[in-house]
């Protein structure tokens, strides 16, 4: 063991080693990482060559020791244009059957209210009609289309509202 004493002495030199490969901020660290490696994995005849350190074979293993650093820390995933598409257009279609099943849910609460409500909110929502406009062609008080408004909103709110904000968070699978 008395032989990694030896190539610690020039640890300076190895570190310039590591910032020839472009690593600077992990150089420290990739050196040590090659003590480690060499303790395990070499021995004093393959390091040293009449009784000088072989710098190639010190080299060699600074730069196996960055490779494995770069591999660890810097993978990239790459993802082709069609396969990007093909993401695209799933999110786009899980997007609109939440869509269209929010939609259902809406259509089914309304269909489940009494005759009244159910005319006077969709008039309201379909016709895009004021309030005011509804009481003045119907001959019904202004409070009372308010009113029966509100509580309609109320109603879908209560029964579809979390699914609403399942689909607003992105959450589809939840619906």
């Amino acid at each position: 063991m008395v032989w990694i004493n030896k190539v610690v002495e020039h640890h300076k030199e190895w570190t310039k080693f590591v910032h020839s490969f472009g690593e600077h901020f992990f150089a420290e660290d990739i050196v040590q990482e090659t003590y480690i490696n060499l303790l395990k994995w070499s021995s004093e005849d393959k390091l040293f060559t009449n009784g000088k350190i072989n710098k190639g074979y010190m080299w060699l293993s600074l730069k196996n020791t960055f490779l494995q650093h770069v591999n660890k820390t810097k993978r990239i995933k790459y993802v082709s244009l069609e396969n990007l598409y093909m993401m695209e257009m799933q999110n786009n279609t899980e997007m609109l059957v939440a869509k269209n099943a929010i939609e259902l849910k809406i259509v089914e609460e309304i269909d489940s209210w009494h005759w009244y409500d159910k005319m006077l909110f969709e008039v309201y929502r379909n016709e895009k009609t004021s309030m005011r406009k509804m009481a003045a062609e119907t001959k019904i008080s202004l409070s009372s289309i308010f009113n029966t408004i509100k509580n309609c909103k109320e109603k879908i709110q209560d029964n579809v509202g979390e699914d609403w904000e399942d689909y607003i968070n992105g959450d589809f699978e939840l619906l």
